[in-house]
């Protein structure tokens, strides 16, 4: 447990010190007029410095990795060694997405090819390959080794983009990769799986640091880095924990993980055949973006920056709950192969029942946060 500790301090202290030079970044535009000032100590946190948590993240697990491979504890050395590997594994993508937090100009084209290269690293290292998915029609597919090496590097990379999808608002994405990673712990801790654990663990632990600077105020974001690396972290682990333990179900990272996908499967859909437009760009109509213009907007409804903070927060808690409906009975049903199949195609219904009521500006009141005595607001159609 100590290193999981190592791993939340460590996370912090990088962070922190991330956000000190942010702030002294910040400070050079003093000789500007005071109202351009605080508009550019508002917008700085959009890119550079202010997106870069994912440094405090990758400090923080390189850090306590380090320090468990010097431990002579049982499993400590193999932790490690998983550990580490997917660390070097993530590196082309996470320096991808570094990169475009500072520049904005590497193409999605460039990301999604630093994904697949970063998912062919972690086969190639850990053997970290799809070998099975408990559908007969598919077997004999996924048993060609060409196959299973072009399934799983798609897969890998799908995920790691579908974390940078649903990173929008304060705490989405940690809190959400969390949530994801505790699931992973608990079904390696039921198999005896304790090297998967302990890279699960760490990572809730570096995500930990991070949140305490992150949320509620958004002292500074994941950025695109950080949301990469979450997102390949957790999808290479599930395939490990798969591919190791026979008595997974193949499709408990289905429902595990059920909101990142939905997010980006419906995403591309709506993009890609309902605006006819490329699936890549991105748009504000995500389930997110919904939420924080429809729902919480009530609670604080001002354009004051203090009060866009405080909606911003408010967005993430929604979709930690909506994660546990698919987290939860995952982690219940984790060998079952039917139930879990039924569980991720109700998530998917749920998922698309929330977004259409939401878009159609029929969400039901109790879903509406507001301050205490507020009237309940009206329908477009009844004002």
């Amino acid at each position: 447990m100590i290193y999981i500790f190592v791993a939340l301090a460590v996370s912090f202290v990088a962070t922190l010190v991330v956000i000190r030079a942010h702030l002294a970044r910040s400070r050079h535009s003093d000789q500007l007029p005071s109202a351009a000032c605080s508009r550019r100590a508002r917008d700085l946190p959009m890119h550079g410095l202010g997106r870069t948590g994912g440094i405090g993240l990758a400090i923080g697990l390189s850090v306590s990795l380090a320090a468990r491979a010097f431990d002579d504890a049982p499993y400590a050395m193999s932790s490690a060694r998983i550990g580490l590997l997917l660390l070097v594994s993530a590196a082309p993508v996470f320096a991808a997405g570094l990169v475009e937090d500072f520049t904005q100009r590497v193409s999605k084209e460039v990301r999604l090819g630093a994904a697949l290269i970063s998912a062919a690293l972690a086969g190639w290292l850990l053997g970290a390959w799809i070998v099975r998915l408990d559908v007969p029609m598919l077997e004999a597919g996924i048993a060609v080794p060409v196959v299973s090496v072009l399934f799983t590097c798609l897969l890998v990379a799908g995920l790691t983009n579908a974390f940078n999808v649903i990173d929008g608002f304060n705490g989405l994405a940690g809190g959400v990769a969390a949530l994801i990673l505790l699931g992973i712990a608990y079904v390696g801790f039921k198999v005896g799986d304790v090297a998967l654990v302990a890279a699960a663990l760490t990572a809730v632990g570096a995500i930990a640091g991070f949140m305490l600077l992150n949320f509620p105020r958004g002292l500074v974001y994941l950025g695109d880095g950080g949301a990469y690396l979450l997102g390949f972290w957790i999808a290479v682990l599930l395939v490990l924990l798969v591919g190791r333990n026979p008595e997974v179900s193949p499709w408990f990272p289905v429902l595990l993980c059920a909101y990142p996908v939905c997010e980006l499967l419906f995403s591309i859909y709506r993009r890609g055949i309902v605006r006819r437009v490329h699936p890549g760009l991105p748009d504000l109509a995500h389930l997110h973006h919904l939420i924080y213009k429809r729902l919480v907007r009530w609670l604080v409804g001002t354009g004051l920056p203090a009060h866009r903070t405080q909606r911003n927060s408010l967005t993430a808690p929604y979709l930690w709950i909506l994660t546990s409906v698919g987290v939860a009975p995952a982690m219940v049903f984790w060998k079952t192969t039917a139930a879990l199949q039924i569980g991720a195609a109700i998530f998917a219904v749920v998922y698309l029942y929330a977004y259409a009521r939401i878009v159609k500006f029929r969400a039901p009141r109790w879903w509406v946060l507001r301050k205490p005595g507020q009237p309940p607001r009206r329908r477009p159609e009844q004002q």
